[in-house]
C-alpha cells in the first residue's frame, strides 16, 4: 500500500490553485485512476461491486496517494445508447445511430436528471476523512453523449442537412447535464465539478468553433455561473487541441480550471506559460511520457513543474488526462514523489 508519509487532505490547497493564486504546498490532481492502481493504493481493498463500494475505495484511494478530493460519478443519469452500452475493447465515433430523424428523437427514452443517485453524496459525506471534497463527474459531456445517440458523421452532416433536429437534441442533452451538475452543487460536500467532454483532435476542434458556441458552450457556462454563485469552482476535462476556443474556456464560459494536455499537441509547460494568470493548469505531464519515460524522469519533470509554477501559482500536478492501469506504478509513485519531497524541503 502507498500512503504519503505526512500530508493530511486540505481542499483549500486545491481552492487556491483553482483561485490562480499560490497553495501552501504542492498539489495533486487526477481524474481518472485505473482499478489496478486503487487497489494498490488501498492494500487490495478496492471494490466497485457496488455504487457506495466503487466511490468508497475510490475516495480511500486517493486519500492514500495524497489528493485533497475524490471525484464521484453518480448513476442513473446515462444516456442510454443500446449495443453501445456494451462493453468493447475499442468503438469508432462514427458509432451511433439511435436518432437519426425526427421520430427517432421522439421515441428515445431521455434520461432525468433528478433520478440520478445523489444520495450517495450525503453517504459519502459521512465517510469522507476531514478536509477532503467531492468533485462530481458526469457520464460523458454534452458533446460526447450527442456524438454517442447519433454518431460522429451523422452528427457533422446533419450541421447542415438538419440543423433544427440536431439544435434539439443538443438542447435535450445539454439541459439533461446542466441539471444534473447544478443539483450537485447543492450539496456542501460538493468543491467543485469536473466537466469532463472532449471537444478536439490534436489539430483542430472535433465541430467547428461556431457550432461549439451555439450548441455546446451556453450550458457549460450555465453550469459554471450556478458554481461560482455557490462559492464553488468548475474543472474542464477536455482533450484535443484548444488554441481556437481558448478565449470562450476562459472568458465565455468562465471555467476555473483545465485538464488535459498531450507533448504532440502543447507541452504542459507551454501551456502554463501561455494560460497562466487566465485559468489554472491541471495536471499535464503527458501520459506517453509517463508511460514510456524512466522512473527518473517522471519525478525530475515532475518537480521541475513544481519549481516553475511555486511563485506564480494556478499548477495542479498530476498526468497530462488519467492514469490507467499500463502506466508503470513506479512512474506514478515518481510523479506523487515529486510534491512530496517538497513538502519536507519545506
Amino acid at each position: 500500500m502507498y500512503k504519503n508519509p505526512k500530508r493530511t487532505p486540505d481542499f483549500q490547497n486545491l481552492e487556491a490553485v483553482l483561485n490562480k493564486q499560490v497553495p501552501k504546498r504542492p498539489v495533486l490532481f487526477e481524474f481518472i485512476l485505473g482499478d489496478d492502481i486503487k487497489k494498490h493504493l488501498t492494500d487490495g481493498l478496492y471494490r466497485s461491486d457496488t455504487d457506495y463500494n466503487e466511490a468508497y475505495w475510490t475516495m480511500r484511494a486517493f486519500y492514500s496517494a495524497g489528493y485533497d478530493f475524490s471525484p464521484i460519478v453518480l448513476r442513473g443519469m446515462e444516456f442510454p445508447r443500446g449495443e453501445l452500452d456494451e462493453q468493447h475493447e475499442t468503438k469508432s465515433i462514427n458509432d451511433g445511430g439511435l436518432i437519426s430523424d425526427w421520430p427517432s428523437y421522439r421515441r428515445y427514452s431521455w434520461p432525468d436528471a433528478k433520478n440520478a443517485n445523489y444520495a450517495m453524496l450525503d453517504q459519502m459525506a459521512e465517510a469522507l476523512p476531514e478536509g477532503m471534497r467531492l468533485i462530481p463527474f458526469s457520464h460523458d459531456g454534452i458533446l460526447e453523449n450527442t456524438i454517442g445517440l447519433v454518431g460522429y458523421e451523422r452528427l457533422c452532416l446533419m450541421l447542415y442537412d438538419n440543423p433544427e433536429l440536431l439544435e434539439k437534441i443538443f438542447a435535450s442533452v445539454g439541459r439533461r447535464i446542466r441539471d444534473y451538475f447544478v443539483r450537485c452543487l447543492a450539496h456542501e460536500v460538493v468543491g467543485a465539478v469536473l466537466l469532463n467532454d472532449d471537444w478536439g483532435f490534436k489539430s483542430q476542434t472535433m465541430l467547428p468553433p461556431d457550432a461549439l458556441r451555439k450548441h455546446v458552450f451556453p450550458w457549460y457556462a450555465e453550469i459554471a455561473e450556478e458554481a461560482h454563485k455557490r462559492g464553488k469552482y468548475v474543472i474542464l476535462h477536455s482533450c484535443g487541441n484548444y488554441e481556437a476556443i481558448v478565449d470562450d474556456i476562459v472568458h465565455t464560459m468562465n471555467i476555473d480550471a483545465k485538464q488535459s494536455y498531450e507533448d504532440n499537441i502543447v507541452p504542459v509547460e507551454e501551456a502554463y506559460e501561455n494560460l497562466q494568470g487566465k485559468i489554472a493548469v491541471i495536471g499535464g505531464i503527458d501520459m506517453d511520457f509517463l508511460c514510456r519515460a524512466t522512473p527518473e524522469e517522471v519525478y525530475n519533470r515532475s518537480k521541475a513543474m513544481i519549481e516553475r509554477t511555486k511563485e506564480r501559482g494556478g499548477f495542479a500536478l498530476g498526468s497530462g488526462n488519467s492514469v490507467p492501469d499500463y502506466v508503470p506504478i513506479e512512474n506514478y509513485h515518481a510523479m506523487l514523489d515529486a510534491a512530496f519531497d517538497y513538502d519536507e524541503e519545506e
